[in-house]
């Protein structure tokens, strides 16, 4: 009987073993996905392209709308202007510049910064990953 519990405690040892291995791995995996800076290194490009592309999205649809809603038909008068039409337009005129003439609301002019902050460093990071590219397919073709 020796040797079949000698044989028996070989095979719990190993499986002890080969069990402990397992769980390590698992740990290192939990581990890895848990931790929140390496996590953020490996996909801050995706994220970055993300928050581009519904920048972009926004201050289209922001763009468009604006656009739209500003433009109503307005019929133009075929009567001669007079020189009074054009006195008291320019005075309303500046009435409307003292008073502030840019009436842009300030979350599009944000919108409309973000957006090309967003397409200037995309493109940024893109030739920096192109040429990157770039210089391994050298370095690659030297070695060969």
């Amino acid at each position: 009987m020796a040797p079949g519990t000698d044989q028996a405690q070989r095979q719990r040892e190993l499986s002890k073993q080969a069990l402990e291995q397992s769980a390590g791995r698992l740990e290192q995996k939990v581990r890895a996905e848990l931790d929140w800076k390496a996590r953020l290194r490996r996909d801050a490009p995706r994220y970055a392209a993300i928050a581009g592309v519904a920048i972009v999205l926004v201050g289209t649809i922001v763009f468009i709308r604006s656009r739209l809603r500003g433009e109503v038909a307005e019929e133009e008068e075929t009567a001669l202007v007079t020189l009074d039409d054009l006195a008291a337009e320019l005075h309303a005129l500046r009435k409307e510049i003292k008073k502030g003439g840019d009436k842009t609301p300030i979350w599009q002019k944000v919108v409309l910064r973000g957006v090309s902050a967003a397409g200037s460093a995309g493109g940024a990071y893109a030739a920096k990953r192109l040429v990157d590219r770039q210089e391994t397919r050298a370095g690659a073709e030297l070695r060969s």
